[in-house]
């Protein structure tokens, strides 16, 4: 083939990947809307839909009457990808659990699990991994079924599918991707799992959405990724923004003491500073909560400050502090148009207000509406979902 006739082919393919992307990420979608989003003729997009319409794998949904430009004439309709044009199961091996989930092209839960934590072993992990993905697996129709997407604290080279760096030592220097694929005979991709949640809420948010958004997880360790265009700012072999390594300064007891965000604002920060308080004697209302063992979980913890104990209402009330510091900085910085904040403790309402309160007070030249924070709810699934959302991008969307 002459390269004219290559380069026709390529304009044709890269037309069709932005026109899918366009209509998974748009409520509503026309055929008139996507031509003006994309800068694209209307014909060209015309032709590409009707091809994906005949194919079977769009659908055609009259808008309702308030969505109408005008109620004269035929009634137009949206473009939508149907449910079953394609699954992808998605995984998350957190920290307290290993959660996954079977998603369609809707973004519905076809099935969901939740399971231990990944062993500390690598090829144990594996195995359990297998058998928690091939479960979901038998709710999907194989011609349907895309792969699987993995999403996992630490440094991670999505493009090899190598863990570069994880607090699991066994697990490091692996070839995860590979490996999996090997055993369960389908596309495998991993990320790391901040990356992912931040992509997944980039994909399923049909919300008007800034160029460029910051999106805040709190769990054991403290990350901040950034989302450019539809696209992570850093690159493949890149961690998630780790805002929890950034260094802040405070005064305590006449001297300036230098700290990690991790070290003030992380889950593990906020289990430690409580251990020294029960270790003291004080925190009476998380003393009653401790199990036979004495140990603690970060929901007894808000448990504690839910029931009033002022010891434990200090420790939150300093660490959610700090991450206010924390995301301040990032917006000075970065100035993104909206930030997601994504995290078990902000499921209490205090700390949620906290968060905004110090973090609006220490932003430079800005006003509350020039940028806003929204709050992830939380759902014991939305990594696993995160992990499904990139497997349906990487291996639908983008071919």
């Amino acid at each position: 083939m002459n390269k004219k006739g290559s380069s026709l082919l390529e304009t044709r393919r890269w037309n069709r990947v932005l026109i899918k992307n366009m209509i998974f990420r748009t409520e509503n979608a026309t055929r008139t809307g996507i031509a003006e989003a994309l800068g694209l003729t209307l014909p060209t997009i015309t032709t590409s839909v009707n091809e994906m319409l005949s194919e079977g794998i769009l659908e055609e949904i009259p808008m309702a009457e308030n969505n109408l430009v005008n109620a004269m004439g035929r009634r137009p309709a949206s473009i939508a990808f149907r449910a079953d044009t394609a699954c992808a199961v998605g995984v998350e091996l957190g920290p307290y659990a290993t959660s996954a989930v079977l998603l369609n092209m809707k973004g519905k839960v076809i099935a969901f699990s939740e399971e231990a934590p990944g062993a500390e072993n690598y090829d144990k992990m594996l195995q359990n991994i297998k058998g928690q993905i091939r479960k979901l697996m038998r709710f999907a129709e194989e011609k349907r079924f895309l792969g699987v997407g993995i999403g996992l604290p630490g440094f991670i080279d999505c493009g090899s599918g190598v863990i570069r760096s994880n607090l699991r030592q066994e697990w490091v220097g692996k070839h995860l991707a590979e490996d999996l694929q090997g055993i369960l005979n389908v596309p495998v991709i991993i990320d790391n799992n901040v990356r992912i949640r931040a992509i997944g809420y980039e994909m399923s948010s049909h919300k008007i959405k800034a160029d460029t958004f910051a999106y805040l997880f709190v769990s054991k360790g403290v990350a901040c990724p950034l989302m450019v265009k539809n696209d992570i700012i850093s690159g493949c072999t890149s961690g998630a923004g780790e805002l929890g390594r950034t260094i802040v300064s405070f005064h305590k007891d006449g001297k300036t003491i230098q700290k990690t965000v991790d070290d003030v604002g992380s889950e593990r920060a906020i289990f430690e500073k409580c251990q020294e308080k029960l270790l003291q004697g004080a925190a009476p209302k998380l003393r009653e909560r401790l199990d036979e063992k004495g140990r603690l979980t970060i929901q007894d913890i808000l448990d504690a400050q839910r029931d009033g104990d002022e010891d434990v209402i200090q420790v939150m009330d300093e660490a959610v502090g700090f991450l206010g510091i924390a995301l301040a900085n990032v917006v000075n910085l970065i100035n993104p148009g909206f930030v997601v904040v994504d995290g078990y403790i902000m499921k209490e309402k205090p700390n949620r207000e906290k968060l905004l309160r110090t973090a609006k007070a220490n932003f430079y030249g800005l006003n509350e509406e020039e940028v806003q924070i929204f709050f992830q709810p939380y759902d014991s699934g939305w990594g696993a979902k995160g992990a499904a959302y990139f497997a349906i991008s990487k291996l639908f969307l983008e071919c």
